[in-house]
């Protein structure tokens, strides 16, 4: 008898086990938290909050037509004023410290399961021109590649992951009966009310540390090689193979204070031939409008759109989304020497000095006056 109870203990015990895995399966196939099997349920509310687990969810089972993609520099873009300049459905899937491998990826997979796309917006970090065609910032096994891919049989990591049923499903449970409105896609991944831009907030992240001078050192025959192949192979190839796709390519317009720090590390005429590099190669392609924003010096040098030396508010992602629109600032075979000679002039003959004098940090704030 005592073996026959212990029998029916174990067997209650893995039906219990089965019946729980089954609940909690189940409740996150249901709600979806990162949309691996559907969009957003009408009546639950959703936390738009981890690009690396939704991003694939939204390219997958999402309804657009456009895109915003990129780094952290995309982040504050705001997908319905997209939708209203342009005359899209759009959505934004960015990646916080991405590199252009991570971004390229990510496109492939959305036209791979949308093929009503026609515009994408990109921008174009300098400082990771530099890298290797396959570099990232993150280990390869640290992504939830069983979210990336079409392999049911992988979607039990997904289903019966505690972790993503607490930190997903349970939260967005909980948004609904608190009666929360589901974030939206202009709300996602946007941290233009969490940081303090100015002086104040880049000097707590930048402070100058004097280094010995010893001229500006241009790039080298093999990283011109490396920016090349990191610029065709993650860049360039997508947007030959999807010659229906309009691609507006951006060099993100980093701040005064970051070509100070270059100038400082005797980089200055390395990052801006790397610019030179990237717009010589990609003008004459017939579906990419390009464009470079560095000539805009009421952006560039006013520390108030900036919270560290490249990082800038959202007021800068509208204009620029106005800019595209408009074609102001476009590169072309006419204004590409022009535009070259002006920055390289500007940039190698700016007062730097002056960003670091006491008078330099009383400048009033202009968006909040």
């Amino acid at each position: 008898m005592s073996n026959k109870k212990h029998v029916r203990w174990v067997v209650l015990f893995l039906a219990l086990v089965l019946a729980a895995l089954l609940f909690f399966g189940g409740v996150t196939a249901l709600v979806d938290p990162y949309f691996l099997f559907h969009k957003p349920l009408s009546g639950i509310s959703y936390q738009l909050s981890n690009e690396r687990y939704q991003n694939y969810g939204i390219a997958r089972n999402f309804d657009y037509d456009a895109m915003i993609v990129g780094t952290s520099m995309s982040e504050n873009f705001k997908p319905s004023e997209f939708d209203t300049v342009f005359g899209v459905q759009s959505v934004k899937l960015p990646f916080s410290g991405g590199s252009h491998c991570e971004v390229k990826e990510m496109l492939e997979f959305a036209f791979a399961h949308n093929s009503d796309v026609r515009y994408v917006i990109r921008n174009i970090d300098l400082f990771r021109a530099f890298d290797g065609k396959e570099d990232r910032d993150y280990p390869a096994d640290s992504y939830p590649t069983y979210l990336y891919d079409d392999n049911p049989w992988n979607d039990t990591a997904y289903l019966f992951n505690m972790e993503i049923f607490l930190e997903g499903t349970l939260v967005d449970l909980a948004r609904t009966v608190l009666r929360k409105p589901t974030q939206t896609l202009d709300d996602y991944a946007n941290w233009n009310e969490v940081y303090t831009f100015g002086p104040v907030g880049i000097q707590a992240n930048y402070s100058r540390n004097r280094v010995e001078y010893t001229g500006n050192a241009s790039v080298t025959e093999e990283e011109g090689l490396r920016i090349r192949e990191n610029m065709t192979e993650n860049i360039l190839r997508v947007a030959w193979e999807h010659p229906e796709v309009t691609f507006y390519l951006y060099v993100s317009p980093y701040s005064i204070y970051f070509f100070d720090y270059i100038n400082e590390m005797g980089e200055l005429d390395r990052y801006l031939a790397a610019q030179e590099i990237i717009l010589r190669q990609f003008l004459g392609q017939k579906n990419i409008r390009l464009f470079a924003f560095y000539t805009e010096y009421d952006i560039v040098c006013d520390p108030y759109n900036y919270r560290d030396v490249a990082h800038h508010r959202e007021e800068v992602n509208t204009q620029i989304l106005n800019w595209l629109h408009e074609g102001h600032d476009e590169i072309t075979e006419d204004n590409l020497e022009e535009y070259l000679d002006e920055v390289w002039e500007f940039y190698h003959s700016y007062d730097y000095d002056a960003l670091f004098e006491e008078d330099g940090y009383t400048i009033r704030d202009p968006w909040n006056d």
